[in-house]
């Protein structure tokens, strides 16, 4: 744990100014942050009976990466703050409270660390606007006085109490449909770091909140797993809820197979599909997601089975409700009659050709 007093502005500037600090800037960091409203899942947290935090994750141009939890107080008078915060790696309760928390997302630049740290924040676009509008933000950092560095980079006087409110991560912040680990995936791509390629045909990318549309819509997807020679793609039922796909089938069979031997897996789903034959091409919508697969049992297979019966046979989604009595397993006889595949997704993309 480290506690520190922060003593910073920020000022609002335009592309033009940004890219000439950009092309002076010494190196950059990706960074994600999510502000929780209830932080007790964290043992520091209860010791402390502290509410509220921010979760921040960061990765830089060679790939280290690193999570941290904060708390910082409100403004003080000389634009201070105190902030403690917290090294931690994430796990899976982590990733579910981050989901549809207030996140914003940007790429740091650093001008200067010494003696004063100055920054400039190029946020990243999620599937919506963020609550204030902004592109480009400067933040410094210092003991010193502000007027050295706002003349020596003419940044103007930075925003006043009122507005530094405003302009804070948190109140930028949106609540995104987008999951976290799809966030995170994103900014390693742009930091040049994540195994994924960026697409090539940049006019025919879709947003990831419109890749993830596609498969939550989607009446079939094409499951594609590897036996160590072959690829097996097969076509199957699902249902999609905030980053996980489940799939339902035998209990046995090769797609299990494969799975239990490489969970890594792709899933591809096709929305619109219509040709053009005057122009030799197909006018299409589609989406492609990958992550790991994995069986899963006990309460959330009843919850993943729930999820495929409202789906497809929604007049009969009110009897695998799983507030409806099972067993200490939360499966039934039909439940166990059956397998049911997560995946998790690690990374989306969608694309389009339009007539």
């Amino acid at each position: 744990m480290s506690e520190s007093i922060e003593r910073e502005k920020k000022y609002l500037v335009s592309g033009e100014k940004a890219q000439k600090l950009k092309a002076i800037s010494k190196w950059k960091l990706g960074v994600v942050q999510w502000y929780l409203q209830d932080c007790s899942f964290f043992d520091f947290a209860k010791d402390k009976n502290i509410k509220n935090c921010r979760v921040r994750y960061m990765v830089d141009e060679t790939g280290n990466e690193k999570w941290i939890v904060a708390f910082k107080s409100e403004l003080m008078e000389g634009f201070k703050r105190i902030e403690e915060e917290y090294e931690i790696r994430p796990n899976e309760a982590l990733w579910n409270n981050l989901i549809r928390t207030p996140v914003a997302a940007k790429v740091r630049y650093f001008i200067s660390e010494k003696p004063a740290e100055i920054v400039l924040d190029e946020f990243v676009e999620l599937e919506k606007p963020y609550n204030v509008s902004v592109k480009y933000l400067v933040e410094i950092e210092t003991h010193e006085d502000f007027e050295i560095y706002e003349k020596k980079y003419e940044l103007g006087k930075g925003l006043n109490y009122e507005e530094f409110d405003r302009y804070t991560n948190k109140n930028i912040a949106i609540v995104s449909s987008i999951p976290p680990r799809l966030i995170v995936e994103k900014i390693r791509q742009i930091m040049g770091v994540s195994r994924f390629k960026m697409m090539r045909r940049k006019d025919r990318e879709l947003p990831i909140g419109k890749a993830l549309e596609i498969i939550e819509k989607g009446e079939y997807g094409v499951l594609s797993t590897f036996d160590g020679e072959y690829p097996y793609g097969v076509p199957v039922n699902y249902a999609y809820k905030d980053g996980i796909i489940y799939i339902h089938c035998a209990v046995d069979g090769k797609k299990l197979e494969n799975i239990s031997k490489h969970p890594k897996v792709s899933f591809s789903v096709i929305a619109k599909s219509k040709v053009l034959p005057e122009k030799l091409t197909t006018a299409y919508e589609s989406a492609i997601a990958f992550g790991s697969a994995e069986l899963v049992e006990g309460v959330e297979k009843r919850v993943a089975i729930y999820e495929l019966v409202k789906k497809y046979s929604p007049q009969l989604a009110e009897k695998y409700k799983i507030n409806v009595p099972v067993d200490g397993n939360g499966e039934d006889d039909e439940c166990k009659n059956t397998k049911v595949i997560k995946i998790v997704l690690e990374h989306v993309t969608g694309k389009s050709r339009v007539e």
